[in-house]
């Protein structure tokens, strides 16, 4: 009954889905789902060996499981509204409350996700779904390699929603365990193959040609739904469709439809929420006269609360404004782009800035008259637009510390919640700046370090001196992990904070090139970025975000900059940011700050990886040579010929067991003969040999008188060349690299060291306890003080 539960089989089953689930943690800030999420899994385990303990059909066993599963997780995740323990109708509705909660947290919520009630029960129920599909496929079913499926599933999903490449780690252990499960049923089939009756063998030990055939296509099949399995595991994050890595469903460029719809921004720009979504469906292409062209902007906002960027007021409809004046004395680049295609919904259009002109045929438009941002009254299927850059060095007197009035209070005003970091942190970096652009540019320099790392994937909320967790600047700055909104957010709070009118737009990158020498922008390519406004040179882009995922960084150089004026409030020692060549663009210098991988780490651990190679090769060259010690241990304690006759006759027996032929324990040598003739295939001088080497062993035990070794050692290696040459190859392998022999000798030195360890604990605990009988007794010591009362 017990082998039938196979219930060692079970528990794998159980540790594999634990194991993968593993992948899921960075999906969710907290974990509490993974205690439920255990207790599940080994309600699956015992009941379904339970069941197969008492022989019920496969489907009754999964529906025991189901069904027992289901009902704990009720006890667990949705408590109350039980009658006797059993879920009621109200049970049913509270669950599916739950479950709606769940799926409204995984459409809305960024990557890491609150562990909300919803939340929980959906994904314990989805990994419970997982562990029933592996315990039903590869322990009922025996077919563990195929349950290697529904475990793959679960990478597949968390690859598809993280932002960073998943670690090995969460492959190779899901493997590991999956291939111990794999394993113990393909040992479990050898097994059953080789505890046949050896008598009724009539070919070879090696099960005879058709069971031969059948073991290898069996090895085969294995074989190939590893690799299988494995290259799924490699290919699927890279060839399924990706879900947004910072919202498990939806980010902020959203396609109606699917990949062929209009694309928008949302309305509201969270800081909790990702910009960049992983989707790939076209938004833009384009023609353009520039090698470097810059992001286009689609939207700008000013104003910050709670968190998230809110979105500015649009006036519709206002007349074009005459084309803006080119900044005095500033050495500037035209550069035009057409667009081909376009998927931008209207009122939104992506729009080079700043915007010289525009032709969008005879479709309305304007300029947002607070931001500047172009809006249209319809989609235009294709368009012109004409911008510029500056180069060179700018004019004395440009980013001067005079600011006109620019009639909105937020574009200077810093989050409360992050005030008293941001000032500090902005006072240190700006001190003794000359002007506006060398303030500026030493906060990009700090944020564009290798100080800071790019990622999707938010680190974990930190809590600050007062107990509470940080507010979203604050945990940037802090943990120093983050996206573009992050980077351009914190830049944007620093500016304000100095005395630098700033805000945040948000708009594409300029894309890929293609072979026709046309720019496609996915929905992936959206980005944030802070805005400056620059005394003499205006709204001016900068770019603190690394180069990793950021448009080409713009850095300002000016010339004959007069005596430094300090900043306003800046009192610390200035800090000067690398320069390059007046008018350089950052995107042809190669940038530091990106986000470093674990391929990075990896040639860390060449060293050690190394060293434990030479003590895996060392180990398992402990079992040959434990096997050779053990089948020649008789030998060596031989002291006449029938001791090393029957010390000859163990080696054989010894050997013959290591090529996978063994007999039966308690058989007389003429038994043996005709076992090993049979199930070897011996024949000729192989046969003639046996025959030789079991006479002798007939007459050391039975007949009377000495007998000698004589040719002994000759016939047994007579024999075993015979059967070697017989044997399957991989037989002769396990033989020399795994042999039986000196697994069972290394498993008896285990049990030895065991029993040895444990006997000596045992005397030393009472001798311990002994110790403490005796000093009780024992009267107490007078001490050779005297008494407190002749103490002065």
């Amino acid at each position: 009954m017990i082998e039938r539960s196979r219930w060692p089989d079970a528990l794998l089953a159980a540790l594999a889905t634990a194991v993968a689930s593993w992948s899921v943690t960075p999906l969710l800030r907290e974990q509490p789902w993974v205690g439920p999420l255990l207790l599940v899994l080994a309600t699956v385990a015992v009941t379904g060996s339970a069941a197969r303990a008492l022989r019920l059909p496969a489907p009754a066993v999964l529906g025991v499981q189901g069904t027992l599963a289901t009902l704990v997780l009720s006890w667990l995740l949705v408590p109350g509204d039980h009658l006797y323990g059993l879920p009621t109708s109200r049970t049913l509705a509270a669950a599916a409350a739950l479950w709606t909660e769940g799926l409204t947290t995984v459409r809305d919520e960024q990557v890491p996700a609150p562990a909300t009630a919803g939340l929980v029960l959906l994904v314990v129920a989805s990994l419970a779904a997982v562990g029933l599909a592996v315990d039903a496929i590869g322990v009922t079913g025996r077919s563990p390699a195929l349950a290697g499926v529904p475990l793959l599933v679960v990478g597949t999903v968390t690859a598809s929603n993280t932002g960073d490449a998943l670690h090995p780690w969460y492959f190779a252990s899901t493997a590991v365990v999956w291939l111990l499960l794999v394993a113990r049923e393909g040992l479990g089939t050898v097994r059953r193959w080789s505890t046949a009756r050896t008598d009724e063998l009539t070919t070879s030990v090696w099960l005879g040609p058709a069971v031969e055939r059948s073991r290898r296509r069996y090895s085969q099949r294995g074989r190939v739904l590893v690799a299988a399995t494995v290259a799924l595991a490699a290919a699927l994050p890279a060839v399924v469709p990706h879900l947004p890595p910072t919202t498990v469903v939806e980010g902020l460029a959203r396609a109606a439809g699917g990949a062929r719809g209009p694309v928008t921004f949302t309305e509201t720009l969270d800081l909790a929420q990702d910009l960049a979504s992983r989707s790939e469906a076209p938004v833009l292409r384009f023609r353009t006269d520039s090698n470097r062209p810059t992001p286009l902007r689609v939207t700008v906002s000013t104003r910050y609360e709670d968190g998230r960027w809110l979105p500015s007021a649009r006036r519709m409809g206002d007349p074009p404004p005459p084309e803006p004046l080119l900044p005095v004395g500033v050495e500037t680049e035209p550069w035009s782009m057409t667009v081909l295609l376009n998927r931008l919904s209207a009122p939104q259009v992506a729009m080079p800035h700043p915007l010289v002109a525009a032709d969008v045929g005879d479709i309305t438009w304007g300029l947002d008259a607070a931001t500047g941002t172009a809006l249209v009254a319809d989609q235009p299927a294709s368009y012109e637009a004409t911008s510029y850059r500056t180069v060179g060095s700018l004019p004395p007197g440009t980013g001067a510390w005079t600011i006109p009035e620019l009639g909105d209070p937020d574009l200077l005003h810093v989050d409360e919640a992050s005030r008293e970091t941001v000032t500090a942190l902005a006072r240190e970096l700006t001190a003794g700046s000359a002007n506006q652009v060398d303030a500026a540019s030493a906060i990009q320099a700090f944020l564009s370090s290798e100080a800071f790392v790019y990622s999707l994937t938010l680190a974990d909320p930190v809590v600050g001196a007062d107990g509470i967790e940080l507010d979203p600047v604050s945990h940037f700055l802090a943990t120093r992990r983050g996206y573009c909104v992050q980077f351009a957010t914190a830049m944007i709070m620093m500016s304000r904070a100095s005395g630098i009118p700033a805000r945040l737009a948000v708009g594409f990158l300029p894309g890929e090139q293609d072979e026709d020498g046309a720019r496609t922008v996915v929905a992936a390519d959206a980005h944030a970025w802070p805005e400056l406004y620059v005394t003499g040179l205006g709204w001016t882009r900068f770019e603190p975000t690394p180069a990793v995922r950021a448009g080409s960084r713009p850095l300002y150089f000016v010339q004959d900059a007069p005596e430094a004026t300090a900043a306003p409030g800046a009192t610390a020692a200035p800090v000067a940011p690398e320069r390059t060549a007046p008018g350089l663009d950052a995107g042809d210098v190669t940038d530091v700050g990106t986000s470093s991988s674990w391929t990075d780490r990896v040639r860390g651990l060449l060293l050690p990886a190394l060293a434990a190679v030479v003590v895996l090769a060392a180990l398992v060259l402990l079992v040959p040579l434990a096997g050779r010690r053990a089948r020649t241990a008789p030998l060596r304690r031989a002291e006449d010929d029938a001791t090393r006759v029957e010390a000859r006759w163990h080696l054989l027996v010894a050997s013959l067991r290591d090529l996978g032929i063994a007999v039966p324990v308690g058989a007389s040598p003429r038994r043996s003969r005709e076992l090993l003739v049979g199930a070897a295939a011996l024949n000729g001088a192989g046969a003639e040999a046996l025959a030789r080497i079991t006479d002798r062993v007939e007459r050391v035990r039975y007949a009377p008188g000495p007998v000698r070794d004589g040719a002994m050692t000759a016939d047994v290696e007579t024999v075993l060349a015979e059967v070697r040459a017989a044997a399957p190859r991989r037989a002769r392998l396990r033989a020399a690299l795994l042999p039986v022999t000196g697994v069972d000798r290394l498993a008896a030195l285990g049990a030895g060291a065991r029993t040895a360890v444990a006997a000596a604990v045992r005397r030393l605990g009472s001798v311990g306890l002994q110790r403490s009988s005796s000093s009780r007794s024992r009267p107490a010591l007078r001490t050779a003080l005297p008494p407190p009362s002749l103490l002065k």
